[in-house]
């Protein structure tokens, strides 16, 4: 049985490990490459990589909760991306670090994971028994007594799909029904939480707020692709070697893609914001996975810099998704 949420797993996986191929190649450049060890030892940094994925794979063995996944999703994508940054080192008879085709293998290896990943979740729609399966996943954290709204919403929308003829589908209801809102006892990151759930309701009520999402998605788009066609011109006159050259027109076409998507996107804000935000996030997705790694061969700075609007964009959006997909289910009548 596939998970409801695994393409979003999938996704803080491949950003996070992106980020950190990226993050880690630019800091060391900064520092001149330094070796962690002494006396002929010398500790690589894809010891790092599996240690982060132990603790992923640790969390994973041991919770249930779906937010403990979530977290275990970034740590492990930091540490996948820390590990397959040394493979120029395997893949060389001298265990040359600076191989130049190691960056291209290692983007391969992230897209071609996401492309196949992709294919197995979107196979075919979820069968009733999954989204049954799906929702006694989302709604157990009720089990401690309280649930709180976007878990009781994505629970019951759940419900909706799976086989109503299911005698757990109405007793799941019924017990759902029974469960008070909110956490027992609030935690720092509870009260956070709350706080961000508050000021984006009063952001969406704002009519100025539809109107901020475009101009920043559409700006983002146009910077994007401006900087991608300006390094195409500029090595088109002779600035660049062949490769220089190639690396430009994949980087133009990728964020050409990409904003094609966010465009995509701007039509479907009048009839559902959580159809455009997932517009834009698969926008924001082609731009981190494929424009950024281009951007970072031909300038670490500029790379590293847009990386950063990248994933600030991207978590933004993310949390926007979870919000928006809480208020469609809410919305829905029950027996839909």
């Amino acid at each position: 049985m596939r998970r409801s949420d695994g393409g979003e797993l999938l996704e803080r996986f491949l950003v996070s490990g992106i980020v950190s191929v990226l993050v880690i190649r630019w800091a060391l450049a900064l520092t001149g490459y330094p070796k962690l060890g002494g006396g002929g030892l010398h500790i690589a940094h894809m010891l790092w990589g599996g240690l982060l994925m132990l603790i992923a794979l640790v969390l994973l063995l041991l919770f249930l909760e779906r937010r403990v996944h979530r977290a275990a999703a970034i740590v492990a994508g930091l540490g996948f991306g820390t590990f397959v940054d040394e493979i120029g080192k395997f893949i060389t008879s001298d265990n040359d670090y600076f191989f130049r085709p190691a960056v291209a293998i290692i983007y391969v290896v992230f897209v071609a994971l996401f492309l196949l990943t992709r294919a197995v979740i979107s196979e075919r729609a979820q069968t009733s028994g999954e989204a049954l399966a799906n929702a006694m996943d989302v709604l157990q954290p009720g089990a401690r007594g309280r649930l709180d709204r976007r878990a009781r919403a994505l629970g019951l929308s759940l419900l909706r799909r799976a086989d109503q003829a299911d005698p757990l589908v109405p007793a799941l209801r019924a017990w759902v029904a029974q469960r008070p809102a909110g956490p027992a006892t609030e935690s720092g990151l509870d009260r956070l939480e709350s706080l961000g759930n508050r000021l984006y309701e009063a952001a969406i009520a704002d009519p100025l707020f539809e109107r901020a999402v475009i101009t920043i998605m559409a700006v983002d788009a146009a910077v994007t692709v401006t900087a991608a066609v300006t390094l195409l011109v500029l090595l088109g006159t002779g600035a660049g070697s062949i490769t220089a050259t190639v690396s430009g027109v994949a980087q133009t076409l990728s964020a050409v893609v990409g904003a094609l998507l966010v465009l995509r996107g701007l039509p479907e804000l009048r009839r559902s914001r959580f159809a455009a935000y997932r517009w834009f996030r698969r926008g924001v997705v082609v731009w981190i996975l494929v424009t950024q790694l281009f951007v970072f061969y031909h300038s670490q700075l500029a790379g590293v810099a847009g990386l950063g609007l990248h994933v600030l964009t991207y978590a933004v959006l993310t949390y926007m998704l979870s919000h928006e997909l809480a208020h469609e289910a809410a919305q829905s009548p029950v027996g839909a």
